[in-house]
């Protein structure tokens, strides 16, 4: 029973983290093709949510690794 919990919490944080994984490359496809245009302003632009992702992505990458540690009472 805990595996099964602890298999669809693990789950559910990987389909959250591909989905900031499709977000950081969307962002950072925009600001390739504003660089490829020369609108440098446009890229900078384009790359300022990044770091919302990645907290988030590292936040959940911390809480696999806490879960994964912890042992069935």
């Amino acid at each position: 029973m805990q595996n099964d919990i602890k298999n669809a919490a693990f789950t559910q944080i990987i389909k959250a983290m591909q989905r900031d994984a499709e977000d950081i490359m969307t962002s950072v496809d925009l600001a390739a093709a504003d660089i490829g245009e020369g609108r440098r302003n446009g890229a900078v632009g384009a790359l300022a949510p990044l770091d919302t992702h990645l907290e988030r992505m590292a936040s959940l990458l911390a809480a696999v690794r806490a879960m994964h540690r912890i042992e069935p009472f």
